[in-house]
This record gives structure tokens, C-alpha cells and sequence, in this order.
């Protein structure tokens, strides 16, 4: 390998060395991002729970005011009943009592119904809080880890974004743009061997996708330190023995 050859290899090895730190830390990174999903979550449904359970109250408000009005209009009733002055006017008053009792009878059902229903919703909103404080304690310890983690990988992140500076410094700027850009593309792996395939034919292929090589591309990579590229996947190609 040429010299150019030789540092991406240095510098490509160095970068996964930390992608593997970086990737680490992002794992923790996407646990904690999980969590806070979870809180948002939970802090809506709560919200959306306390709501429910304020609406019910408000509803036994309004039946108790309208079992007020209806009590009100009861003791009127029995008043006129008390003062009814023929058969006619007695039965029409008694018919309005029978009325108001039947819709009092209706209002307490449904205010039955409300308290019970708001009960529930009261006793539910426990596991909301459970929940929540679930999530906080695993959102405190994931936290704790990744501080932990980024401490103790501080000395060796540090050598190697000092050593990868290093190595790039030894690439030319447009091989090391190329690089870059190549290495984006495969996840990191910008340089492929070009191996060669048979002991009895000058055959070679790209081991990063396994497609063939000109005879031409081989010479210049045996003759030339200078960046090749694979023309089916883009990578940069190298010979680990240029004699070969």
C-alpha cells in the first residue's frame, strides 16, 4: 500500500474504533430518549384522565342544582296542593308533583351513576403516578449510566480523536474529502481490498461488494499511490501486496 493508502487505512481503523465508543453511547443516548417519550406520554393520559374526573364533578354540580330547582318546585307544588280550590286544579297539581318526582328520581340515578364513575377515575389516577415514578427511577439510572460510561471512556475517546487527527493529517485534503464522503456512504467503511480470486488468472473483485475489477484498476493500484475507486459500490480500493 501507498503511503496515502496506508493512513486512510490508519485513520478508517481509528474511526471504528470510535463509532464503537460513539455507538455505545448512543444506544444509552436512544434508552433515555425512550423514557422521556414515556413521560410525555404518561403526563398526557394523566392530564387527559384528570380532565374526565373534572368534567364528572361538573356534571353532579349540575344535577345537584337541578335537584335543588326540582326540590324547590316540589314544595311549591305540595303548597298549591294544600290550596287547591277544585277537583281539577288538585289533579293537575298532583299530576305535576308525579312529573317532578319522576325526574328527581332520574337526576339522583344519573348523580349515582356520576359519583360512581368519578370514583373509579379517582382510584385509577394511582397508576398514573405509579407509572410515572416507574419511569423517572429507570430515567435517573440510565442517566447515571451514561455518565458513567462517558467517564470512563473519556482517556481512550481522547487518544483516539488525538490519533485520528494525526492520521488525517498524513491525507491530502481532496483524498481526505473523498474518504469522507465514501465512508458516509458504507457506514463507515471507506476503503475495500481488492482480493484476488484465483491463483491462475490476474482476476480480482472488491471485497466491500464483491463485483469484478478491471486488470487496468489492479495495475494503477500496484503502481500508483493514488485513490482507486470501485466502480460498482465507490469505496476505495487497496492491495494489501501490490507484488501480487
Amino acid at each position: 500500500m501507498g503511503a496515502i493508502i496506508e493512513a486512510l487505512h490508519r485513520l478508517q481503523t481509528i474511526q471504528r474504533d470510535l463509532d464503537i465508543l460513539r455507538g455505545k453511547e448512543e444506544s444509552i443516548q436512544r434508552q433515555i430518549r425512550a423514557c422521556k417519550r414515556q413521560l410525555a406520554s404518561n403526563e398526557s393520559e394523566y392530564d387527559a384522565h384528570r380532565q374526565s374526573i373534572t368534567k364528572c364533578q361538573h356534571d353532579i354540580n349540575i344535577i345537584e342544582l337541578d335537584l335543588k330547582s326540582a326540590e324547590d318546585a316540589l314544595s311549591k307544588h305540595r303548597q298549591a296542593l294544600n290550596a287547591a280550590k277544585s277537583n281539577k286544579e288538585y289533579a293537575a297539581i298532583l299530576t305535576a308533583i308525579n312529573t317532578e318526582k319522576a325526574d328527581t328520581a332520574k337526576l339522583e340515578n344519573r348523580m349515582l351513576g356520576l359519583m360512581s364513575e368519578k370514583e373509579q377515575l379517582e382510584a385509577g389516577s394511582k397508576t398514573f403516578v405509579d407509572e410515572r415514578q416507574r419511569i423517572n427511577t429507570r430515567l435517573k439510572r440510565i442517566e447515571a449510566d451514561l455518565a458513567q460510561y462517558l467517564d470512563n471512556v473519556r482517556p481512550e475517546y481522547e487518544r483516539l480523536t488525538k490519533a485520528c487527527d494525526e492520521a488525517a493529517a498524513d491525507v491530502p485534503p481532496s483524498a481526505l474529502a473523498t474518504f469522507k464522503r465514501v465512508a458516509d456512504k458504507h457506514e463507515g467503511e471507506g476503503l475495500a481490498e481488492a482480493v484476488r480470486v484465483s491463483t491462475r488468472r490476474d482476476e480480482y473483485v472488491c471485497s466491500g461488494c464483491n463485483m469484478s475489477l478491471t486488470l487496468e484498476v489492479v495495475n494503477q493500484l500496484r503502481s500508483l499511490d493514488d485513490l482507486q475507486l470501485c466502480n460498482s459500490c465507490g469505496r476505495i480500493l487497496f492491495l494489501k501486496d501490490p507484488t501480487t
